[in-house]
């Protein structure tokens, strides 16, 4: 039995909370300090003043999908866990919701389209708010409604000082902006607000083909890419080859947030004959449920983000360099290699004068984020796995550069510990991040007592 300790902010042992539940194994085998469940934003300062005032590291958990350990869990230190922080309460004028730090994608869809409304966020009903907005958030909205990141109206932060924020466009312009792609460097978020629209029911699901039909499939996925023409619609792909004998099946997830309309963008991929489908027309929060039913928690994990303009002859040789690395890992017990297609199209870039810290233009779209998702179940394989990852993630960028179609932009939702994500949003956008950072965290507070996060280093002078 574990020896932590769970205590909410006045020292008063609980139970009864969501504090067990990471989605990597080895997140959930870290053990901290203790556990500590803050129920609002005075919680929380209160909390990092007794980290500061006594040197102690923590990290933040909000719903625990963070994709390497130490991001959501603190070895010998202190866990602030935010899994009580649950209020979410819709604005009069139904134009947004407001929603604690410790919200799920799904209760807050649950809320919503009991209002006939809906938000940019998750695509899966387990993952936490504040966990994917402060990366990015990729949608199933994102094409017509941009990003998560940049559909939030504001921000309630805690700083590493212990001071309270209400962070929006109007008070605080410049950490506003940063919150856009970078938020987790900056303090604790323990609220937020976030867009609203009218919505009802979305088409969508997962046509799996078998590997025989590769390269139809790369085709189909190549023209709707490239098509454009219905910002209605979304689409990802995902190869698995879970009998690592080099035949993946391929999974094509599109949805259409629009289903009383007709659309051709589809046309291709539905031309194609696939071993199953799921496509229907149903609620958000359904196809969410689905979405997380395909995402089984408690495997060892490992991703890495990194990105390529679209050109089709390189996803061709990405797969065929994943096929060959996933053949190096054939002896290693429960290993699923998966390997992600992920669009990020000129549409999904932020349509205000803010802009994101992302560092994107739209002269580099499309771009394709590529992550691989492998998971296995044997601790004794870690460091072959990582290897390999690494040497995956070199060999794509060499291949990638030779045919001109690398990009510096690595998402870092999906992105590995080591990864310098905050440098492959562009040097300008780097040095701009550091002055922000500067500028609320001068004693760079969150970098010494946060060690486990990917982190924002350097000088703005530099």
């Amino acid at each position: 039995m574990s020896s932590t300790a769970t205590i909410n902010a006045s020292g008063k042992a609980v139970s009864q909370f969501d504090t067990t539940f990471y989605f990597i194994a080895q997140a959930a085998q870290i053990v901290p300090v203790c556990r500590v469940l803050p129920v609002n934003a005075a919680d929380v300062a209160t909390i990092l003043n007794i980290v500061r005032e006594t040197g102690a590291t923590f990290a933040v958990k909000s719903g625990g999908h963070n994709s390497y350990a130490s991001g959501t869990n603190a070895e010998n230190g202190i866990t602030i866990d935010l899994s009580r922080l649950k209020d979410i309460t819709i604005s009069d004028d139904r134009k947004s919701v407001t929603v604690g730090a410790g919200c799920r994608f799904g209760e807050i869809y649950d809320k919503l389209e009991a209002h006939g409304l809906g938000c940019v966020g998750g695509r899966i009903s387990s993952v936490g708010v504040s966990g994917l907005i402060m990366g990015g958030g990729i949608s199933f909205f994102s094409s017509e409604r941009g990003l998560a990141c940049d559909n939030v109206i504001s921000y309630e932060l805690v700083l590493a000082n212990g001071q309270i924020l209400n962070v929006s466009e109007k008070s605080h312009p410049d950490l506003f902006w940063g919150m856009r792609g970078a938020g987790i460097t900056f303090g604790i978020v323990t609220r937020m607000e976030l867009r609203t629209f009218n919505f009802e029911r979305i088409w969508g699901g997962a046509s799996v083909f078998a590997h025989e039909n590769k390269a139809a499939v790369f085709n189909a996925f190549n023209k709707f890419v490239h098509d454009g023409s219905d910002p209605s619609t979304e689409a990802f792909m995902l190869a698995t080859d879970a009998a690592k004998d080099g035949n993946s099946v391929y999974a094509v997830i599109t949805s259409h947030s629009n289903p009383q309309s007709d659309t051709a963008a589809f046309d291709d991929i539905k031309s194609l004959t696939p071993l199953a489908s799921t496509t229907q027309i149903r609620s958000l929060k359904n196809l969410c449920d689905e979405m997380d039913s395909q995402n089984e928690p408690g495997f060892r994990f490992r991703t890495s983000s990194l990105s390529v303009k679209f050109h089709l002859s390189t996803l061709e040789q990405i797969d065929a360099i994943h096929t060959d690395s996933v053949a190096l890992l054939m002896d290693c017990d429960g290993f699923v290699p998966s390997i992600l297609y992920q669009p990020l199209l000129g549409s999904m870039l932020p349509r205000d004068e803010i802009g994101n810290a992302l560092g994107i233009k739209p002269e580099d779209t499309p771009l394709i984020i590529i992550a691989i998702l492998w998971r296995w179940t044997d601790v004794q394989h870690d460091k072959m796995i990582f290897d390999v990852a690494d040497q995956f993630v070199n060999k794509v960028e060499k291949a990638a550069r030779a045919q001109g179609t690398f990009h510096r932009y690595q998402y870092l939702n999906y992105a590995a510990r080591p990864q310098d994500v905050y440098r492959s949003y562009g040097e300008e956008n780097r040095k701009r991040l550091l002055e922000i950072k500067v500028k609320y965290d001068p004693e760079d507070l969150m970098s010494t007592l946060r060690p486990g996060i990917i982190q924002l280093s350097g000088s703005p002078k530099a």
